[in-house]
């Protein structure tokens, strides 16, 4: 009898308004909640409050924010999901994203659904209970909507439309729901990819849509080193005037990164090892190359500190990489020295980011592998300490890194979990 796969998952992202002197006691417990003026209170004050507070003219013009209920979580999306989620996307990503939800409910619905995960996450107890139910009433209300939209031939291929399979797909994996992520990730890469061929006909490059693609890459990579099978490497050909040696903002490295990200662990999951010394040293080559990508000098003058951090969490990215391609193509051992000076410059580049920035989405793949990859303990201690930063944001949990360690296995991380029948969803 096959073994039941199991679920984790490594969650959101930490708040980009947080002090660097915050610490856990001071987020809530039981049944209080955070305010949108920063206070902590009761989950049904803080609804009453951002009744009152939320001032934002376009939320009344959507008749399906009715109730107070739904316009606080639209104000959650706003002010803290989204720019978790997307901590370095260019503005008129998240700004088009959320007027398009005003007037289409199946998006606004899935948005609302995102923001009550993200919320259950920073609460406990009863309004972590409450933020469940409501977040499992909105996804509802989005399948629903969704399905009507992709039964209209005037509403399937709309951006909207995209975009809500996308941010339903990303709730899946943030839900843990990973029993149907795969299935609807297959389903949303489908979608885009006839929404991106319409696109083309149409002689049209929308940068809304192009932010759309480098999300679904983002998802489809973890989904290649979680144990899918095949990675749609393809979604690549759809975005337009990407330098090669410019560190994206959504993905958070350099789109010709990619291509090796979803190379890698199809041929350590197929047994393809590359059959000579040479060929191995040919793909290390390719991808230690990447290590002189840059930020755009527009990034730099729009995004200050977050485009430096950018730099950073490529470098952690192509380590990573380097890592998976020494322990699972080459097999080396955890001790051999190329190990050990991937495991130093993956830490090396999380330390030049802060410990409470909102960067630190990007790179839970990263941490996570590093962590796998090292029995120093003071590098250990390092990284949990930077988990625990992560979890007071709502980034989930990494309990099963900790299971891993207690372990003691030799095992890389993939191989260790797969033996057990356990699926890890990098997110």
């Amino acid at each position: 009898m096959s073994q039941k796969k199991s679920q984790m998952r490594l969650g959101q992202s930490p708040d980009k308004n947080s002090p660097k002197n915050h610490d856990i006691a001071q987020y809530p417990k039981g049944n209080a909640h955070i305010s949108v003026d920063g206070s902590i209170v009761p989950l049904q004050d803080a609804i009453t409050t951002a009744g009152n507070v939320i001032q934002q003219p376009l939320m009344y013009l959507s008749p399906y924010l009715s109730t107070t209920e739904s316009r606080f979580f639209m104000h959650v999306f706003r002010t803290e999901t989204a720019t978790r989620l997307f901590p370095a996307a260019p503005p008129v990503f998240l700004e088009r994203m959320i007027t398009g939800a005003l007037e289409k409910p199946h998006l606004l619905y899935a948005l609302l659904a995102a923001a009550c995960s993200h919320h259950s996450r920073l609460v406990q107890q009863e309004t972590h209970q409450r933020s469940m139910v409501a977040c499992l009433k909105y996804t509802n209300l989005a399948i629903s909507n969704l399905r009507s939209a992709l039964a209209d031939d005037n509403e399937m291929l709309q951006p909207e439309t995209v975009t809500t399979a996308m941010t339903l797909c990303t709730n899946d994996v943030c839900n843990g729901n990973m029993d149907v992520w795969n299935v609807h990730l297959d389903g949303v890469i489908r979608l885009l990819t006839a929404f991106m061929e319409q696109q083309k006909e149409n002689s049209r490059i929308d940068p809304y849509a192009q932010c759309l693609v480098k999300w679904c890459i983002t998802m489809d990579v973890l989904a290649g080193f979680s144990g899918r099978c095949t990675v749609q490497s393809g979604l690549l050909a759809q975005v337009s005037n990407q330098s090669v040696d410019e560190i994206d903002d959504i993905c958070g490295y350099s789109l010709e990164l990619a291509p090796f990200l979803a190379q890698l662990p199809q041929l350590a999951k197929c047994q393809e090892q590359l059959s000579t010394t040479s060929e191995q040293e040919i793909l290390e080559a390719k991808i230690s190359r990447l290590i002189g990508a840059t930020v755009s000098e527009a990034k730099l003058d729009s995004m200050g500190d977050l485009a430096i951090e950018l730099h950073y969490t490529h470098l952690a990215f192509v380590h990573s990489a380097l890592l998976y391609l020494h322990r699972r193509i080459q097999n080396l051992s955890r001790n051999h020295v190329k190990v050990r000076k991937d495991v130093m410059n993956i830490i090396d580049s999380i330390r030049r980011i802060g410990s409470f920035s909102p960067a630190n989405i990007l790179i839970l793949w990263p941490i996570f592998t590093a962590g796998c990859e090292t029995e120093i303990i003071s590098e250990r201690q390092y990284i949990q300490n930077r988990m625990n930063n992560m979890q007071c944001f709502g980034m989930g949990n990494y309990t099963y890194l900790f299971n891993f360690w207690a372990s003691e296995t030799s095992l890389p991380w993939d191989v260790y979990f797969s033996h057990l029948g356990k699926e890890v969803v990098l997110f």
